[in-house]
């Protein structure tokens, strides 16, 4: 159940899962931030799941400026905002009647949850894997930025840019002050905030391992668990979720938060109307005024998929914009693009969608499987199933956005659906479909994937060589092994400039689609070298708008490559589908040309 509380100009955004039977209490999931934000959304799903089935109501919730939440406000220089946000979601838990309360905090989150003042008692404390210092956790964010080639200071705003989140000179501030090691543990607030503590560390680490020495309190019990490396440690890997984890979290509190429990008040608020600036000249409102846009959570199509829906309160016209979800993340796209971008257009009148697909997020998934393949076939249902659901009179009227698997899988539904337009970020053709990898035939529905390694070859000989064979006979008697070799990579070469992705995306313009490609070098070359005349074709039917950037990190990672799309991306979407403000009547161009 979806919920939004917390400061009028800064709600936060938060998901309430709640048990069939009476619940014994509430339990409030602190998640870490940045990367390891991300990496670990499918284990809060997964642990709040299983909490409810042991009688309890779990909440997960997003930071201020972090997921589905709303910006810290402009003049809030409050440097424990973080904290303050765990303040705000323990006070939201108790107005739900709630009769006992209990914290569960990862990384960061644990650290969140551990300082905090004057909030009274709550039942029990999980402190999972939380971060010694700050100060550590930063420098460890910081490694990993210039790792990955990120620049890791923004000189003009003093921010960190980290690895998919940009950390302000506030949040800096107060992730350095964190220090579990500061002072007497016995004395601090974890000792008044809860008289039950299950400290979880990595037996990895010789600083964990000094931590749990720190805390050798008598209400502090002390576990080691596995798999944390696999879900937060991973750069090239998918993270895994930790089993082990959410068993020892949800068997601890099991045991010692209290059992007797009543029922709790369903929220209210389900859906939000904020104000935001519009984003550039040209919207017929002031600049620096706000608009109004309403904010809420949708259930979409036959296979359920969790969506957020933003929209101008006063209306507008114009395509759906439908934001799929990236690889094995949530809905809210590579350091919260898709969020800001729905925002912003939908401050232009655009009516946006971002959507998880099946099987990640928020979305179940399809055939009882617990989560779906990242280009699993049934991801470009998804996209299609969405566009019949916001669209129902006319589901081609929609602008599709992916990145990376989703840019693929955009492209992949716009063949099938005609949309007015999408736009690809650095769209991922190359790669072996499951379906494939289980030996099986590659989907007939998949038209630009293009599988890596050695082509699976049919008994018998191959159609190049029967066609050589039966055009040229005489030839063919006399050719060698290396003139085989040229002319059977040759024909290959053909068929894929024949049916490339270039030619694919020649195709989807011919039916009226408006295309923006926006792509690094590497992520071009699929389309350059398939179907070059039918890119240059396309051009000059003003449908087809290529943005390649050398330099483009492929996850969009920092921020200078996130700005950079945005700005492309506002641009591309207002000049070709700008709404018609409500009330403003448009004059068909026949008769403006008969008028003179």
């Amino acid at each position: 159940m979806p919920v939004w509380f917390g400061p009028e100009d800064s709600l936060l955004f938060g998901a309430l899962h709640t048990p069939d039977a009476p619940t014994r209490g509430l339990i409030v999931l602190c998640p870490p931030l940045g990367r390891e934000y991300a990496y670990s959304h499918s284990t809060f799903v997964q642990l709040a799941n299983r909490l409810t089935q042991l009688g309890f109501a779990a909440l997960r919730f997003d930071y201020r400026s972090t997921g589905d939440s709303f910006e810290r406000s402009a003049d809030d220089r409050d440097e424990r905002g973080f904290a303050q946000d765990v303040r705000f979601a323990v006070e939201f838990a108790r107005t739900t009647g709630a009769s006992h309360v209990g914290l569960v905090g990862m990384r960061l989150g644990a650290n969140f949850a551990s300082v905090q003042r004057d909030l009274g008692p709550v039942d029990a404390v999980v402190l999972w894997d939380p971060c010694p210092t700050g100060r550590s956790f930063l420098r460890e964010q910081r490694a990993l930025a210039l790792f990955a080639g990120v620049r890791v200071a923004d000189e003009e705003t003093d921010a960190l840019d980290l690895p998919g989140f940009k950390v302000s000179p506030e949040m800096a501030n107060e992730i350095t002050a964190l220090d579990l090691f500061e002072g007497e543990p016995d004395s601090g607030e974890l000792g008044r905030l809860s008289d039950k503590v299950l400290l979880l560390t990595r037996s990895e680490r010789v600083a964990d391992r000094k931590l749990a020495e720190r805390f050798d309190l008598p209400h502090v019990e002390r576990r080691e668990v596995k798999g944390q490396p696999q879900l937060l440690d991973v750069h090239d890997d998918w993270p895994i979720v930790p089993s082990d984890g959410i068993a020892t979290v949800a068997q601890w509190l099991d045991e010692v938060m209290p059992r007797n429990g009543s029922a709790i008040a369903s929220p209210s608020r389900c859906e939000v109307v904020v104000g935001i600036p519009p984003s550039g000249p040209g919207s017929g409102e002031a600049r620096g005024d706000s608009v109004l846009i309403r904010e809420r959570a949708v259930t979409l199509g036959p296979a359920a998929l969790f969506g957020i829906e933003t929209e101008r309160v006063t209306g507008g016209s114009g395509p759906v914009c439908v934001f799929v979800s990236v690889a094995n993340e949530h809905r809210i796209g590579p350091g919260r693009l898709w969020v800001q971008l729905s925002r912003r257009l939908a401050a232009e009148g655009f009516r946006c969608i971002r959507v998880d697909v099946s099987g990640f997020g928020d979305s179940p998934a399809r055939d009882g499987l617990l989560v779906q393949p990242v280009h699993s076939i049934l991801a470009i249902d998804d996209v299609l199933e969405v566009a019949k659901v916001v669209s129902p009179d006319d589901p081609s009227d929609v602008v599709l956005f992916g990145l990376c698997s989703s840019g693929y899988q955009v492209l992949e539904a716009a063949l099938s659906l005609s949309p007015r337009g999408v736009c690809a970020m650095n769209p991922s053709l190359i790669f072996r479909p499951p379906e494939m990898a289980s030996g099986g035939a590659m989907d007939a529905r998949r038209r630009l994937c293009l599988p890596p390694g050695p082509r699976v070859k049919a008994p018998g000989p191959s159609r190049a060589v029967v066609w050589v064979k039966r055009r040229f006979p005489t030839l063919a008697s006399t050719l060698g092994r290396y003139e085989w070799t040229v002319i059977l990579r040759s024909r290959r070469l053909v068929g894929h400039f024949r049916n490339g992705p270039g030619k694919r995306v020649g195709d989807l313009i011919d039916a009226g689609t408006d295309v923006l490609l926006i792509c690094g070098r590497d992520e071009i070359q699929p389309f350059l070298q398939s179907g070059l005349d039918a890119v240059r074709g396309a051009k000059r039917k003003a449908r087809l708008q290529i943005e390649v950037i050398p330099t483009l990190d492929h996850g969009l990672f920092p921020i200078r490559d996130r700005e950079h799309v945005t700005d492309l991306v506002l641009g591309h979407v207002l000049a070709k589908f700008r709404p018609v403000p409500e009330g403003a009547r448009t004059v068909p161009l026949s008769a403006r040309t008969a008028a003179g």
